[in-house]
């Protein structure tokens, strides 16, 4: 029970909610300025490592939900999102990857300016580029294998595969290091901006959960949050949202209404393959991957090996019947992970209903013939580097094998109700604008129309989505807005 008598205030000058990408650039700037700075967390806050390379683990405590927020679609879909100290840029990769310039000159023409250039943004990927310390890292291909058998695909295809940029999850043999737990690392997010800005002065709550904002006429006069099962009211001179691509949303439709403004959130879908190889690809299998495939870029779609963890592959075959695990499980050690991503030209639709997230997607045919497309790419380009067997993203005729006739299968199998996939990047759910519109509520500065003290400057207030992992390009831009209105 949430205990309402005797509130308790707190105040402070800048109220930052969420400790995520952005949420942790602008404590490192403001509090670098001398700023009295106050950064509120829903999660907990856990240690460089402490999970040591459990994955069920860190789905338990550091993801929203357990891992998955459920999505209603005619897929299996599923939604994550960190929950913890350092929000995504904890459970993630760590890719850095600037803007490609596609995006940024497509939000130039929508605009009608060149703030978003890649002249103008590239000061700000330096700014961060440079505190992760990104050129001291390692990035070795022949520590991974799956990095390998990219390459030669892209030597065999005379087709773009490019090194991929990481912060926290380096290819160092010491660093054991998987996706979605982080490992012994010096380069996170955390060790680079949250903790430093504690050090000179960043005040901080950990499970501490943003309610309501609440206004008085151009302003908002405090938040409501929760901690300890306490109601709390924290009034700031500036607020800025950081919460998230459904969080952020969240927090406004729960303060103003669901009709505030009309929210969708852009993604990136992921769909998993499992590939049997002969030959030993999981030397080195805590390491994380080095190259990607780029050359569909224009068309919205990466490919690139994942991190290969058994207890993670295994949670993704769980249809397949006891003997075709048993033998999986006798040449584990063949066994590889790779992921094509698509930017969807399908929104997920966020409602607020009795304080509870509810998500919605329909993916269209435009998407699916893209996939279609893909797939039969992409696995083409498998089985002509070794690949034996690929098991699929679908909820059946899931296996494929070299004699399969590629075209007529996905035709037949890549179907709307058939597809498994999952989305870890969210964004423009918040997203700014030059006017105020039903879905547009920021600007092109990231501050509120409504409320003049009201900031945004996470995943939901670009643009569009990024193609590339947006990491890097929430930390831009977050810098560009705090240079444009806290300078």
């Amino acid at each position: 029970m949430i205990n309402k008598i005797g509130v308790e205030k707190i105040f402070c000058e800048y109220l930052i909610i969420g400790s995520g990408a952005g949420g942790s650039v602008a404590c490192k700037y403001l509090v670098d300025k001398g700023k009295d700075v106050l950064l509120i967390e829903e999660g907990d806050h856990y240690e460089i490592n402490q999970f040591n390379k459990s994955i069920s683990k860190s789905f338990l405590y550091a993801w929203r939900n357990s891992g998955m927020t459920p999505v209603i679609s005619k897929s299996n879909f599923g939604f994550g999102e960190g929950k913890c100290l350092g929000g995504g840029t904890y459970i993630n990769g760590g890719l850095i990857w600037r803007t490609p310039e596609i995006i940024l000159d497509r939000w130039n023409n929508e605009f009608n300016t060149d703030i978003f250039s890649m002249d103008n943004m590239t000061q700000y990927f330096e700014d961060i580029e440079s505190t992760i310390d990104l050129s001291s890292l390692k990035n070795n291909v022949e520590d991974n294998s799956e990095s390998k058998k990219i390459l030669e695909i892209g030597k065999k295809n005379n087709i773009k595969v490019v090194k991929v940029p990481r912060s926290i999850n380096s290819s160092e043999k010491d660093n054991e290091l998987i996706l979605g737990a982080a490992g012994k690392t010096t380069n996170s997010i955390l060790q680079k901006f949250i903790y430093p800005s504690k050090t000179k002065g960043l005040r901080l709550m950990t499970k501490c959960r943003a309610q309501k904002l609440i206004s008085e006429n151009d302003q908002i006069k405090y938040v409501e949050v929760i901690k300890d099962n306490l109601i709390k009211r924290i009034y700031s001179k500036k607020i800025i949202l950081a919460c998230g691509a459904t969080q952020t949303p969240m927090i406004i439709k729960r303060s103003f209404g669901n009709s505030f403004f009309k929210s969708e959130i852009n993604v990136h879908l992921n769909l998993r393959l499992g590939a049997r190889f002969n030959e030993n690809m999981q030397i080195n299998s805590s390491l994380m991957f080095s190259q990607q495939i780029q050359e569909y870029l224009h068309d919205g779609v990466l490919i690139m090996p994942t991190s290969f963890n058994k207890n993670n592959f295994f949670s993704s075959l769980a249809k397949l019947t006891n003997k075709e695990l048993m033998q999986i499980e006798q040449n584990i050690q063949n066994y590889s992970s790779f992921i094509i991503q698509l930017a969807s030209s399908s929104n997920i639709l966020l409602n607020n209903f009795r304080d509870n997230t509810i998500l919605s997607y329909n993916l269209n045919n435009n998407d699916i013939a893209k996939l279609r497309k893909y797939f039969v790419i992409f696995c083409n380009a498998l089985f002509n580097v070794g690949a034996e067997e690929i098991y699929l993203p679908f909820k059946k005729n899931y296996k494929i094998n070299k004699d399969t006739n590629l075209k007529i299968f996905f035709e037949k199998y890549l179907l709307n109700n058939n597809l498994e996939m999952v989305s870890v990047h969210g964004m423009s759910s918040a997203k700014m604008g030059q006017k105020k519109e039903k879905n547009i509520i920021f600007d092109i500065n990231g501050k509120s129309f409504d409320f003049k003290n009201l900031f945004c400057l996470d995943s939901s207030v670009l643009p569009t989505c990024t193609i590339e992992s947006p990491q890097a390009t929430i930390m831009a831009v977050a810098l560009k807005i705090l240079n444009d209105n806290f300078n």
